[in-house]
């Protein structure tokens, strides 16, 4: 006999289908942020002496006290890091001292072939006013991003730059994708990035449902896989994606954490990783 199924079923089976595209789109793929260093929102031309230091107090730069960026320079590409198309931001932690010195540079999130070494070259010649409390300079502790992006790529250093970023991608798929990023006419490593997530985010939600309750299981378990600093990093970034946008180089990190988890599953989880992924990015790619 056959079943039929009543307009409440089919309201509760559509819901559901709604709400697992929705946990990939939250789950697997991070909001797009507006993306802005503290430094690049200052101006060179108010640039001022800095103040007598009065104090070592180190606060956070969400407070008042965030000092004014007063002068920068561009952290400069390595050869090296252009021939392997090398691009994303180095993010550092660094002291904005009260008599307006950095200091205490730490790597929040690198890149390779010396462009994390050539960004804190640049961190060291910022020049700024620090903040003041109770009318005297204060040190304070701040996030310094320097974005390395590459232009007028061709379509082979797009296919290397998809390998670099997505490398449970296949040859035929980062070669159709390639080809459809370039003949949209982008040429920089930031939008050709941000298609190439596009493609894999908008794929997702044209699984099959029990695929995409599959693709989200596994990436789940990939996740659990992971070492447990880098868990509660991840985990950090969840937390944070959920109340506001974030930077790409954290956006960026977490695609990172969820292929490295990947590449640790068992042989025929990892395999069947990778095709839902391949399916998702292909799928994603077709549409317009």
């Amino acid at each position: 006999m056959r079943r039929t199924t009543s307009i409440k079923q089919r309201f509760h089976l559509i819901g559901r289908q709604v709400c697992v595209v929705a946990l990939i789109a939250s789950f697997i793929f991070a909001p797009h942020p507006l993306a802005t260093s503290m430094a690049q929102s200052e101006d060179a031309k108010d640039k001022k002496p800095a103040p007598t230091p009065a104090s070592s107090l180190i606060v956070d730069t969400f407070s008042p006290l965030k000092p004014k960026i007063t002068y920068r320079e561009k952290a400069k590409y390595t050869e090296e890091a252009r021939d392997n198309v090398i691009h994303g931001t180095v993010a550092l932690s660094v002291v904005f001292r009260s008599n307006g010195s950095i200091s205490d540079v730490k790597v929040v999130s690198g890149l390779p072939y010396g462009l994390s070494e050539s960004a804190i070259g640049a961190a060291r010649k910022v020049r700024f006013e620090p903040g003041l409390k109770d009318g005297q300079p204060v040190s304070v502790r701040g996030i310094l991003e320097f974005a390395f992006h590459m232009y007028d790529l061709n379509e082979r250093s797009i296919r290397e730059m998809l390998r670099n970023d997505f490398p449970l991608l296949s040859v035929e798929v980062v070669r159709v994708m390639a080809a459809e990023i370039y003949k949209r006419g982008v040429r920089d490593t930031e939008k050709a990035w941000r298609y190439g997530q596009q493609c894999l985010e908008k794929g997702a939600g044209k699984l099959p449902q029990s695929e995409q309750e599959e693709f989200m299981s596994l990436t789940l378990e990939a996740i659990r896989v992971l070492d447990e600093s880098d868990q509660q990093i991840y985990q950090r970034l969840m937390d944070k994606s959920k109340i506001e946008q974030l930077p790409d180089y954290e956006e960026m990190q977490m695609i990172e954490f969820r292929f490295r988890g990947i590449s640790k599953l068992p042989n025929e989880k990892r395999r069947r990783a990778e095709a839902l992924y391949n399916k998702a990015a292909t799928l994603g790619t077709e549409l317009p």
